[in-house]
């Protein structure tokens, strides 16, 4: 399958484990395909960088390259207009539209709201880890 994550994910993956965690394991066996942007790359940086996680700088760099290793990277040449209601969220649907994704799995309520956009599929990890 084709898949992008949000950004909670990733984190929950890394810093929690659970059904996160597994999802990230498929995309590291290469089970499924994982498609990731520059801007969600951004995200995820400026998430772990936050006092909560604790994270050194050199933490943060193995973090990214490692999810840059993982991922195909691409860069979503069409922006949309009426996605999500929070419309940082836009950009895993951008993401999704350029790689063709079959899903975005994430744990945004914003996101989740939505149910399908087009033709991919917005689920949880737990969902997804179902089908």
């Amino acid at each position: 399958m084709k898949i992008v994550l949000d950004a909670n994910i990733f984190i929950s993956a890394l810093f929690r484990g659970g059904n996160p965690k597994k999802v990230l394991e498929r995309a590291i066996n290469k089970t499924d395909e994982l498609y990731i942007s520059k801007e969600i790359l951004e995200e995820i940086e400026d998430v772990i960088k936050r006092p909560k996680f604790h994270a050194e700088n050199e933490k943060i760099e193995y973090i990214i390259k490692s999810i840059e290793d993982i991922s195909e990277k691409i860069t979503p040449k069409n922006k949309i207009k009426n996605g999500s209601r929070d419309i940082n969220n836009n950009k895993y649907i951008e993401c999704a539209m350029a790689a063709n994704a079959n899903f975005i799995i994430s744990g945004d309520i914003h996101l989740l709201e939505l149910k399908q956009y087009k033709k991919i599929k917005i689920i949880t990890a737990k969902e997804y880890l179902e089908i």
